[in-house]
């Protein structure tokens, strides 16, 4: 056994080898970038309550109680190492150890039930190396798949080493254990629900035989556990509201979630079975009539179900456990309406399954008859495939570098996804910001407007009107930097009309008035007009504030109005109130910087000196230099803070 969970983890650790500085992506951003709650062990106690503590954004909340715990533990040790808190590699050793050891449960899983050692490598090894596995490794956010893959499959092994003692009945010992790892697979994610349901299929066709009644026998003693486990996982997540809010507002009627998922049905088939074109936004769109294709998924639908008929017949079944185990994996997410149609990581587990028939099939004895050299024909197309899996995963890793890399492959692959073409705006427009000025800034702002109008034009129904609007503002933003603040305001207004909750829009409409406020002063100086721009500038950030509590940005620009009508002390709050929410934020770390140097100046004009301000804010211009090396602005407050304390004799 030692020697096969050897080779597994050392296959997973050489083919992910090339993940551990990939970047943060997506969702990561406000379930863990912007996340205070995983800052601090003491707020354990509240992700078991409270469904926000998922996210920086309430209205994101999930009841995920685990997964923040493996975030949080991920975090005080990077400080404990003397690292950023938010430093990615920790993050991603977890995730991959998750999918390495869930890979070495499912060798020992294989070899319980078939007692073939040989068998259960190649399963273990092959879903290790599977390509479907990049996204729950180098996908931060998507550790939730991982960690609830992992307990499953642990839940589902120990099932069987209880079973194993068939002459006497279940080892409880076993049993209890795997009792309890359903429950920590349900508080990592939902899905894991399914699990008493692949054990009672099991128990049916390898233990009862097919006698519902020798099953019957033993629903109270064996799976009455798991039921009531489930059952109070539902009403834990009713409690708390979280199911609740999940089923008020589904994204789409159940026609056209049935006609979608019919289609996504054979759409995933292939993604196992031939899986090349991997994207994190697949070009997938929602079905609502019937057509050519709908009737080509339903034929796919049809003969599957014909297929695990015959099975049945047959008594394959084996067979018949592994496509069972595979569907009902992924029900629960095809079942509920959700935003994204399809991706990868709903098919982990069920990539697990078929990995295991895929050994069957490569160790069968018609292909072990076969010899090619020293070895049978069986371990030849073995190692083959798994060369293959191998080469397409280390490539595949290299797409999860960067949001630049992530997304550009996106679009090339899925181009009418407005999803994707929103988050390669935003990579160009971060792109031009950390860019020096020059023909390189100029052209990603440019391409970014082009990705935004590109959604604007693709993303016209109820399901993408979100991206949308995010993309309205996103141009809006891109205007202003290029300094066309008429247009600016034009976009960020029509955001806001469309959805007067959108607190992005709103915060951009203060911004707008923080420009037209200081183009209102003379000679350097407020006039009552900026004041009262300013003000109603004020006003649109609290909005903002009101809406979203834990918006940095709408922090961070209230702080730099309330530089301009002077309220130093506000404005230091806001801006410190920024930095804590987004750490990154070099904006408000610049402004930290300004505002010291304001006041270092103000201090030394009363004869005081200065030299504490000037310590503070160069601490702060470094930070901000730091997150964005090309800030000129911080890099202009050193040298003024080198004049400055020229100026007061200070040689440090």
């Amino acid at each position: 056994m030692k020697r096969g969970w050897t080779l597994v983890l050392v296959a997973s650790l050489a083919v992910y080898s090339n993940s551990f500085e990939n970047g943060y992506h997506y969702d990561d951003e406000h379930s863990i970038q912007f996340n205070e709650s995983i800052r601090s062990l003491a707020n354990v106690p509240a992700f078991f309550v409270d469904p926000g503590a998922f996210s920086d954004d309430p209205s994101k909340g999930m009841y995920r109680p685990l997964l923040l715990i493996t975030f949080t533990l991920n975090y005080t040790l990077n400080q404990a190492l003397e690292l950023d808190g938010y430093d990615v590699r920790g993050f991603h050793v977890v995730n991959l150890l998750l999918h390495a050891f869930t890979a070495c449960f499912l060798w020992w899983l294989v070899a319980l039930h078939t007692g073939r050692r040989d068998t259960a490598l190649v399963a273990g090894l092959l879903f290790a190396l599977h390509p479907l596995g990049t996204e729950p490794v180098n996908y931060l956010s998507s550790r939730s798949e991982g960690l609830a893959s992992f307990f499953y499959m642990i839940g589902l092994t120990l099932y069987l080493r209880a079973a194993a003692v068939r002459a006497t009945g279940f080892d409880y010992r076993w049993l209890a254990a795997s009792w309890a790892v359903l429950a920590l697979g349900l508080l990592s994610k939902s899905t894991v629900i399914t699990l008493p349901a692949v054990v009672m299929l099991y128990d049916y066709l390898f233990i009862a035989r097919r006698d519902l009644g020798r099953l019957k026998h033993r629903l109270l003693r064996v799976y009455a556990p798991y039921w009531l486990i489930s059952l109070g996982y539902i009403l834990l997540i009713t409690a708390t509201q979280f199911l609740t809010k999940s089923l008020g507002s589904p994204v789409r009627d159940v026609w056209s979630q049935l006609l979608t998922q019919v289609q996504a049905f054979s759409y995933y088939l292939a993604l196992l079975f031939w899986p090349t074109e991997l994207n994190v936004e697949h070009q997938f769109f929602t079905q609502r009539t019937m057509d050519w294709t709908t009737a080509g998924a339903i034929l796919v639908l049809v003969s599957f179900l014909w297929g695990m008929l015959f099975l049945y017949r047959r008594r394959h079944d084996l067979a018949l456990f592994l496509a069972g185990w595979g569907t009902i994996a992924v029900l629960p997410v095809m079942v509920m309406p959700l935003n994204v149609l399809v991706n990868e990581r709903r098919l982990y587990l069920t990539c697990a399954a078929f990995c295991v028939g895929f050994a069957l099939l490569l160790r069968s004895n018609w292909l072990r008859r076969r010899r090619l050299g020293p070895a049978d024909l069986g371990v030849a197309l073995a190692l083959v495939v798994g060369v293959v899996y191998a080469g397409l995963t280390y490539d595949r890793n290299r797409a999860w570098l960067d949001d630049f890399s992530l997304w550009t492959d996106s679009v090339a692959k899925a181009p009418l996804m407005p999803r994707s073409n929103l988050y390669l705006g935003n990579a160009y427009k971060d792109r031009a910001i950390y860019s020096g000025a020059g023909a390189t800034r100029d052209e990603s702002w440019q391409l970014a407007a082009a990705s935004y109008e590109q959604v604007i034009k693709v993303a016209y129904d109820r399901e993408h009107h979100d991206l949308a609007l995010r993309a309205l503002n996103n141009l809006g933003s891109v205007r202003f930097m290029l300094q066309d603040f008429d247009a600016a305001e034009r976009a960020y207004l029509e955001a806001v009309q469309l959805n007067p909750q959108y607190a992005d829009a709103i915060v951009n409409v203060g911004n707008i008035h923080l420009v037209r406020g200081r183009k209102a002063k003379e000679n350097g100086r407020a006039t009552d007009r900026s004041l009262d721009i300013w003000g109603e500038g004020i006003k649109y950030y609290e909005r903002a504030l009101r809406i979203a509590p834990n918006h940095y940005a709408a922090y961070g620009m209230k702080g730099l109005t309330n530089y301009e009508l002077g309220q130093y002390r506000a404005a230091r709050g806001d801006y410190e109130r920024a930095i804590t929410i987004n750490p990154r934020d070099y904006s408000s770390l610049l402004n930290l910087g300004n505002l010291s140097v304001t006041q270092a100046e103000l201090v030394r004009q009363r004869g005081e000196g200065g030299t504490e301000q000037l310590r503070v804010a160069e601490i702060y211009y470094r930070r901000a230099l730091k997150v964005n090396p090309t800030l000129e602005e911080a890099q202009n407050g050193l040298e003024r803070i080198v004049e400055m304390r020229a100026e007061l004799g200070v040689t440090e």
